[in-house]
């Protein structure tokens, strides 16, 4: 995730971080999961020929084989557009995302289970946990604020983390997805 860099991509970073530090924690991760469902899914048919017919019934409708958020994970590894580390990073949100959305009233982003959860996405890239520490350590100690840790979600909150986490990987996935060069079929 660490290897995005420039303007186009701190503009992504932006929209999305902006969007979901609005939203309650709940509200955060199922608005996280959707947008990351559709990051996929525009991932995938960015590099597929387009579909013979106006309706893609392989990614939309009831019976869609790549409908759901796990299928998009699957496929967009299968086709080497993401790497094994990308795919664990989408489990684990998927993971956070289903234990808000399956657990009604006692679902907690700042509980130690999701906690674990998000320093294992950290662990996939110690680059970019470095970077996000090393960053915010810098401005906190510019703006005269005394916080000093290791760990980035000591240093700036669950929540904090989880928004700079799905910003990140938003922007990684879009940037992707512009990336992409599409299957080729040879036309007589």
């Amino acid at each position: 995730m660490s290897s995005i860099v420039g303007k186009e991509a701190s503009e992504v970073f932006i929209k999305y971080h902006i969007l979901i530090s609005s939203e309650s924690d709940r509200g955060a991760v199922i608005l996280a999961g959707s947008i990351l469902d559709v990051a996929l899914e525009n991932l995938i048919v960015s590099f597929l020929l387009p579909p013979m017919k106006k309706d893609d019934k392989l990614v939309s409708g009831a019976y869609a084989p790549l409908g759901s958020f796990s299928a998009k994970i699957e496929m967009c590894y299968r086709l080497g557009l993401v790497k094994a580390e990308i795919v664990e990073q989408l489990q684990l949100f998927k993971s956070i995302r289903n234990d808000f959305a399956h657990r009604i009233t006692d679902a907690q982003l700042d509980s130690q289970n999701n906690k674990n959860k998000m320093q294992s996405i950290l662990n996939k890239d110690p680059d970019l946990e470095e970077a996000f520490r090393v960053s915010l350590s810098n401005v906190f100690q510019k703006n005269g604020i005394s916080r000093n840790s290791k760990n980035l979600i000591s240093l700036v909150g669950v929540r904090c983390a989880f928004d700079l986490l799905f910003a990140t990987l938003c922007m990684l996935l879009e940037r992707m997805s512009l990336d992409i060069e599409r299957i080729q079929i040879n036309q007589k």
